[in-house]
């Protein structure tokens, strides 16, 4: 990676190390930072490396600080919608989401395309946060969210379009859950898959390195072409293989610079802080690779009729 094209971005990593804002008031959405047992339950169902929680309520609520409100990553629900519309969804299709997050990308599709979305989520916590939310916006019905473990999935009905963020990298065996992916999908239905992908050698395999031991599960990632060639070995018709490494990175920066707003109107407590710190050494690791060894593809296929 050329370091010169990207001054901001060295920028966004050296505040890593600053110290954050001194905590004050909770934000109003703080009752997620701590303090329900049922929510610590959850999330120290899914460790990390490490032995912590891999996801937990301050870290979910410092998520949505930097990625806005029910995100988890950087993709705004809005640019999601507008990925999957060549896909025509409407009230009479079904969509599986396979990393619902904490369901903003379900309810949104939704509200913008009136269909019905079913979402999966691999942290138990972040699946109870979702549902609940569904719930007190009165779309449980038509956005679920529920738990499930990628590395033992089964099929989970018959849908006119899967869809998965940065899923398959995390998954150990990547056939089996292909494999079950393909068999979710009907007939002239199709498959949008955004996920991280090996390009070439590592431009520094001391920031390669780093990424891997900052993610906190391992990571299993294949080669662009590998990940092509599976779709296409399960008869789909593989439609686009798009690098969006550039655009990826820019949603990434862009949602970290409007983070000092963020903390500006209202500093959250110091649980929350001390995620929100370790969610942005999380995504520097991976910026320092991004482009650099690593790259974000869109992929789209469809199954034949």
């Amino acid at each position: 990676m050329d370091d010169r094209r990207h001054g901001p971005v060295n920028a966004v990593g050296a505040g890593l190390s600053a110290p954050l804002p001194t905590p004050g008031d909770p934000l109003p959405s703080g009752s997620a930072a701590g303090g329900n047992p049922e929510l610590d339950r959850l999330a120290s169902m899914q460790l990390d490396r490490h032995g912590e929680p891999v996801w937990s309520p301050a870290r979910s609520e410092g998520a949505q600080l930097l990625w806005g409100q029910d995100m988890t990553g950087p993709e705004e629900a809005a640019w999601m919608i507008d990925s999957v519309r060549s896909f025509g969804l409407n009230p009479a299709k079904s969509v599986l989401d396979l990393s619902a997050g904490l369901g903003g990308t379900a309810r949104a599709l939704v509200e913008s395309c009136d269909t019905w979305v079913t979402g999966l989520e691999p942290s138990p916590l972040l699946a109870k946060l979702a549902m609940d939310r569904s719930k007190a916006l009165g779309v449980s019905k038509k956005a679920p969210v529920a738990h499930y473990d990628p590395e033992h999935f089964n099929q989970a009905g018959s849908f006119d379009l899967v869809m998965a963020d940065r899923i398959v990298h995390r998954v150990r065996d990547k056939e089996l859950f292909l494999d079950r992916v393909g068999d979710c999908v009907k007939p002239k239905g199709g498959i949008a898959l955004f996920d991280y992908v090996i390009d070439g050698a590592p431009g520094s395999w001391d920031a390669w390195n780093a990424w891997r031991e900052e993610e906190p599960m391992e990571v299993y990632p294949w080669t662009a072409t590998r990940m092509a060639d599976e779709l296409t070995q399960r008869n789909l018709d593989l439609r686009i293989s798009e690098d969006l490494t550039q655009l990826h990175r820019r949603h990434i920066i862009d949602r970290v610079r409007k983070l000092a707003d963020t903390l500006a109107a209202a500093v959250p407590p110091a649980p929350v802080l001390a995620a929100l710190k370790r969610e942005l050494a999380l995504w520097w690791a991976r910026l320092r690779v991004l482009g650099s060894g690593l790259r974000f593809v869109r992929y789209v296929a469809m199954k034949p009729a």
